[in-house]
């Protein structure tokens, strides 16, 4: 077998990420200025509306404006799903770099063994645990997602860690006297950034999809507060007669969830410009 290395354009992919990225957050920030109506005014005579000039994507069981609260609720899910991404960034670089510069020793075994515990529990069995014992909202489920999802961090963080602590810039700073803390903080959390920013920007699609899909199931924004899946779950007893109730939605989405793919390929093939394929 041989091995073909096929060279890409990731300029073009971050151009379109970022473009499609910039639209939908600009239309979610400006929603007071682009949205037509009130995204949680009720208005009964004009409930379930189908797409026209005056309601672009219709009107819910309510008569509000599908458009209008479709941009309140992207703020509110993206914000959300932007400060977990930051948080368990942070968290859990800062976890790895600690585990992998001691490795092997007890801070190392600690908290790989927590990582080993937290991957083995369901993330959706914790949101439910968490949301049984303390009630739904976004707040609690913002902290089932601080819970778990710094661990793919932590796990990058330590292996590249392990990679680059044995190198002779490293070992010279130890044998300059360096302190452990600024060894971690001057040369190896610069080696850290660009990996964990890049997967940074898949997991914050793939948070956006998860938050999605636990509101769907109640656990997320309460009533009538606008939120992408607590909106697609309202819309669910309506798909029949009024589809486009969780057609709007899932655009928004689709394409916020695909403009950060986007991003993250291209960063990913700009930083590797060749890509291996088994042929």
């Amino acid at each position: 077998m041989g091995r073909l290395k096929v060279n890409k354009n990731p300029n073009l992919t971050i151009f379109l990420g970022i473009f499609i990225l910039i639209m939908i957050v600009i239309s979610c920030t400006f929603a007071n200025a682009i949205a037509p109506f009130s995204p949680i005014e009720q208005n009964p005579v004009d409930r379930l509306k189908s797409p026209n000039l005056t309601h672009l994507m219709g009107t819910d069981q309510f008569g509000r404006d599908v458009f209008s609260r479709v941009l309140y609720g992207g703020r509110r899910t993206l914000v959300a799903a932007l400060l977990a991404t930051v948080v368990n960034t942070l968290l859990g670089t800062a976890l790895g770099l600690i585990a992998g510069y001691y490795h092997g020793k007890l801070v190392d075994r600690i908290i790989m063994r927590i990582v080993d515990c937290l991957v083995a529990f369901p993330f959706i069995v914790l949101a439910m645990i968490i949301t049984s014992l303390f009630g739904t909202g976004l707040v609690h489920l913002l902290i089932a997602i601080a819970i778990v999802w710094w661990i793919p961090f932590a796990r990058l963080s330590r292996s590249v860690t392990l990679k680059y602590k044995e190198e002779p810039e490293i070992l010279a700073a130890k044998v300059a006297g360096a302190s452990d803390v600024i060894i971690m903080i001057r040369e190896l959390l610069p080696r850290i950034f660009s990996p964990a920013f890049i997967l940074a920007t898949f997991k914050l699609g793939s948070l956006i999809l998860s938050m999605s899909a636990l509101s769907f199931f109640g656990l997320g924004a309460k009533p009538p507060t606008p939120e992408w899946g607590s909106m697609l779950s309202d819309s669910k007893a309506y798909f029949f007669q009024a589809p486009y109730l969780i057609i709007g939605i899932c655009i928004f989405i689709f394409f916020t969830v695909l403009s950060l793919n986007l991003i993250g390929e291209g960063l990913r093939d700009k930083l590797d410009p060749f890509e291996i394929i088994e042929i």
